[in-house]
């Protein structure tokens, strides 16, 4: 790898920077601050919602590619859902708010830690003494969405033509629900994926969502 890709990969307007964190540490960092596990995920929930800390997610199917996988978290998103603790899993989740569909995704969420120090400096200066890091504390750009042009697949490695087309439904239903649109018909998603590569069965494409979706 180059000196000039090194240093591109480096900077914190990557998705892949260390410097994002998984929100359920955040959410155990801002629970032993507070003392309230439900408290702590309304606090980081209304961080996320105003742009004062960036968010981004990931998806966990494990077709899709790592450098495939990652988008900025539309603050559009935080209309419909919230963080919230689930005291039987004791674990942080995404709930839907009001009327939203419920969200059925499998997708990981981290928040950008330079923000997240700064928003609660209590919780920096308590941590354990680490590396100074020189990634500048500014926001990440945000990257392409669940939509993926050509120019972004002739420039990042990805699978091969006849298995693209399970990136492409991925990334559309992700895309959908973080959007709030309704849940699409197998028939619609299977004309979307055969406009981007590959032709898959009906049949197939079937079998795929409800992977995606259980």
């Amino acid at each position: 790898m180059s000196k000039r890709r090194r240093k591109a990969r480096g900077r914190t307007g990557e998705l892949d920077s260390p410097n994002w964190m998984p929100a359920a540490e955040a959410h155990r960092m801002l629970t032993g601050l507070l003392g309230d596990p439900d408290l702590a995920a309304k606090d980081l929930t209304a961080a996320v919602a105003d742009k004062r800390l960036p968010c981004m997610r990931r998806a966990i199917a494990s077709h899709i590619a790592p450098d495939q996988d990652r988008e900025i978290v539309p603050l559009s998103f935080w209309d419909e859902y919230e963080f919230g603790f689930d005291p039987v899993s004791e674990k942080l989740q995404i709930g839907a708010k009001g009327l939203a569909v419920e969200f059925r995704f499998r997708v990981a969420f981290f928040v950008w830690k330079p923000k997240f120090e700064k928003i609660w400096p209590k919780l920096a200066a308590s941590a354990a003494p680490h590396a100074a890091s020189s990634a500048r504390d500014d926001e990440p750009t945000p990257a392409p969405t669940a939509r993926t042009d050509d120019k972004l697949e002739r420039r990042m490695p990805g699978p091969q033509p006849k298995l693209r087309w399970r990136t492409a439904l991925a990334r559309e239903l992700i895309r959908r629900a973080g959007a709030g649109e309704p849940e699409p018909t197998a028939e619609q998603m299977c004309a979307l994926v055969q406009d981007k590569s590959g032709k898959p069965e009906l049949r197939t494409v079937q079998k795929e969502m409800k992977k995606l979706l259980s």
